[in-house]
């Protein structure tokens, strides 16, 4: 675990007005705000001027593209390698937060910090090509101390909601939906559905005021393609957009809108107070007192890579606001949070990782065993007939009928089952005696009772008298006429008929080995296909890079070109053989591995019953005959039996080789389609962008204009004349833009392949307050006409 310091951001509204008192250091991180004095204090006035802040930058009059670069890329790099981030702005109402986070509705340019950073976000999974994401997103609104869902089916209620811990005391809320995306279109149709929902309101000094604290988190799975079943690191960054602290002297809020501003300033004293606590290390942290420091819990102090963008106002009429806002910035600079890799503690992918490694350690047990010349050793569990032949042999042992030699000691596995061996037999025995102690009891008795029932004068000696069948020893009376002897089984014979055993058990069964890839690596090794998902190679230059990151913007651009490569140029056309060459030659092995294991299992059954028959022919031998001699017929099944064995030890040094040729022709088979991907990019960037472009093209709009063309009404026309335009002025902005499109027709009821569902305030306490402002407004409306 890392220990990383909270850092902070200021970043200025531009103002009209010159003179507004905020001055910024030439460092770029100092900032120092100057109050003039009141002069209704009198002469002797110690009131302080001049206030200095240090911060780890301040922002005047930069793009969103620069916020973006200086605030958020770095947590979003810290994202993708496995580690948590939250993004959060604070500041007075009218300061910029929501401008940061969101961006204004003037053009693509103006985007903000949340749709920039899902456009990184796939970006690096499209260049990151031997890993495997997948991506979820979800929006929550937190609007008067109630919790939305506003990418849930129903957004206007908060009934499901709760804010609760998980086993490592991080804080997720209970019921909110997680929408899977796999792109950036569709992230970013999600965002703009939940921008929907939101709840805004006017004043005096923001036209569009939030009146809610929103927390837009993406979710991101990773796994390696080596390891995708039984790996998974898990990060998530939250983008926080909080509502504006207000003076109602200044926005001459009334109403309703009045009844959020207090909710909105409560829960910001409740975030300072939270601050505050943590600065000072106090043993008890209020995260409870309010839904916005408890789902921020992680981001003030816990598991978390935290920034904070300090928005202000440098108008002169928002000193005493902005010193506020500065002040609150530098305690929150003081905390530390821990950072640290989240790996998933899912027991399905744990349950694989177990046996993954037990796997591996009977492997290095066995590489052991041939070095030292050790005889093969099972480290598996004990077979239902190995128990059996087991307990056989501690019942002898028992007995005096087996020496100590014969109880295994290869192994502890085995040592350890011949100890539960020996004391489960233990118990039966002592069962049995104590069973046949009772019976013959039960014997002696009736014998008497017999005895005595037949002669009954004479059963009896008289009183006094010597009984003369005592000098004898011990009697037990006279047996009935129809008793009989007890069963052999009660008497203390337990031998089996076939518990005789060879001395040398048969070899155990080995499972073949088989390597499973998933993703890109299943497809091409498994199907021996060649990938058709090629990326930038990380090894080409900066500028090459971001050149075909544009040309190939467009989903499926990529892909075309890559097929042509393959297919029409000579270099590509070479690489794929090779790849497909590697490719069978990897299927062929694997056929082998699979053909050669059954082979074995197939053998090692053979040998359990051929064994299994020699022992029972042993065992029905005559008593008194030399055991060494067979019959004609168990002479056959001891020849069938090594013949069998000798088959086995072929097919089992088989197996080992090719197990040892597998890793070889593996990485043989990625280096060959590492080669192609880098050769085809080294290709794409020596070709014109207009070569590329017209191949993308071409591929995309398929056969060009012509009959096609005529069969297009007016507005399915400009919206491809609008995808055309749009494709060669900014590659980059086709997604963001056909998101926008998607859900102006959700909207609209148009569809567009998103999910229809009721408005964002269909019901609940957000409904209620819509129409409570509504009818303020009708009422202000009269009012005013009544006075004209």
């Amino acid at each position: 675990m890392v220990k990383q310091s909270v850092k902070v951001f200021v970043r200025t509204r531009p103002t009209a007005t010159s003179g507004s008192g905020i001055k910024i250091g030439p460092d770029g991180q100092s900032v120092s705000v100057n109050v003039p004095k009141d002069e209704s204090a009198g002469i002797i006035n110690n009131q302080q001027e001049t206030f200095s802040f240090k911060f780890d930058g301040v922002l005047e009059n930069v793009s969103q593209e620069e916020a973006y670069t200086t605030v958020a890329h770095e947590v979003v790099d810290s994202l993708m390698s496995g580690y948590n981030g939250t993004i959060f702005c604070y500041g007075q109402t009218g300061a910029g937060k929501t401008f940061t986070m969101s961006g204004g509705g003037a053009g693509y340019a103006h985007r903000g910090i949340i749709p920039r950073a899902l456009y990184h976000i796939f970006r690096e999974i499209d260049l990151r090509v031997d890993k495997m994401y997948r991506v979820h997103v979800s929006y929550l609104e937190i609007y008067n101390e109630q919790l939305y869902d506003l990418l849930g089916d129903t957004p206007g209620t908060s009934d499901s909601l709760a804010v609760l811990e998980d086993s490592n005391n991080n804080a997720y809320v209970r019921g909110l939906t997680l929408i899977p995306v796999s792109s950036e279109e569709e992230a970013l149709a999600q965002f703009f559905l939940g921008e929907q929902g939101r709840t805004n309101a006017g004043h005096v000094l923001n036209a569009e005021s939030s009146r809610s604290h929103t927390v837009f988190t993406v979710h991101v799975e990773m796994r390696t393609s080596e390891a995708a079943s039984e790996r998974a690191i898990l990060s998530k960054i939250n983008l926080v957009d909080l509502a504006g602290s207000e003076r109602t002297k200044k926005t001459n809020v009334t109403g309703q809108t009045l009844k959020e501003a207090q909710f909105i300033n409560r829960s910001l004293s409740f975030l300072e107070q939270t601050v505050n606590a943590l600065s000072r290390k106090d043993s008890y942290v209020p995260f409870r007192q309010t839904k916005l420091t408890a789902v921020l819990r992680d981001a003030l102090g816990g598991n978390c890579k935290t920034i904070m963008i300090a928005n202000i106002w440098g108008e002169p009429s928002h000193t005493e606001e902005t010193l506020s806002t500065l002040r609150f910035a530098s305690r929150v600079r003081t905390l530390t949070t821990d950072l640290a890799v989240n790996e998933s503690n899912d027991p399905g992918l744990l349950l694989r990782r177990y046996e993954r490694q037990l796997k591996e350690l009977k492997a290095e047990l066995a590489m052991r065993d041939t070095l030292g010349g050790r005889a093969r050793v099972s480290y598996d569990d004990l077979t239902d007939d190995e128990l059996r032949e087991l307990h056989g042999i501690a019942r002898r042992f028992l007995q005096g009928q087996a020496e100590p030699e014969e109880l295994p000691a290869d192994s502890l596995k085995r040592v350890r089952e011949a100890y539960k061996a020996l004391r489960a037999v233990h118990v039966a025995l002592k069962s049995e005696m104590a069973q046949q102690l009772a019976t013959l009891q039960r014997a002696t008795e009736d014998g008497a009772a017999a005895a005595g029932a037949q002669n009954p004068m004479t059963s009896l000696p008289g009183v006094g008298d010597v009984d003369p069948r005592a000098a004898a020893g011990f009697t037990v009376g006279q047996a009935p006429l129809d008793a009989r002897p007890p069963p052999r089984s009660e008497l203390g014979d337990h031998h089996p008929p076939h518990a005789q055993t060879t001395a040398l058990g048969p070899p155990p069964i080995l499972k073949p080995q088989s390597s499973h890839y998933t993703g890109d690596a299943a497809s091409t090794f498994g199907d021996a296909s060649v990938p058709d998902s090629p990326s930038i190679a990380r090894g080409s230059g900066a500028a090459a890079a971001t050149r075909l990151a544009g040309i190939f913007a467009v989903p499926g651009d990529r892909n075309a070109i890559f097929r042509r490569y393959k297919s029409d140029v000579p270099e590509g056309r070479e690489l794929t053989a090779a790849l497909k060459a590697a490719a069978a030659a990897l299927r062929e092995t694997r056929g082998s591995i699979k053909t050669l294991g059954e082979a074995v299992n197939g053998a090692k059954r053979r040998v359990d019953e051929l064994s299994a028959a020699v022992s029972q022919k042993r065992s029905a031998a005559p008593a008194g005959g030399d055991g060494e001699v067979l019959d004609s017929e168990a002479y056959a099944l001891v020849q069938e039996l090594k013949t069998v064995k000798a088959q086995y030890r072929a097919d089992f040094d088989a197996l080992k080789v090719a197990r040892e040729e597998l890793e070889p022709q593996i990485q043989a088979a990625s280096l060959a389609r590492a080669a192609l991907l880098e050769a085809f990019d080294r290709w794409a960037a020596t070709q014109s962008d207009a070569t590329l472009k017209r191949m993308a093209a071409t591929a995309r709009n398929g056969p060009g204009p012509g009959d096609e063309e005529d069969e297009l009404d007016a507005g399915e026309a400009f919206e491809r004349m609008q995808l055309t335009r749009i494709t060669e002025q900014d590659p980059d902005s086709l997604a963001y833009h056909a998101a926008m499109r998607r859900t102006a027709l959700t909207a609209h009821g148009g569809g567009g392949g998103a999910t229809s569902r009721p408005p964002a305030g269909a019901g609940g306490a957000k409904a209620a307050a819509a129409a409570t402002r509504r009818m303020e407004a009708t009422q202000a409306l009269n009012r005013a006409g009544v006075r004209m």
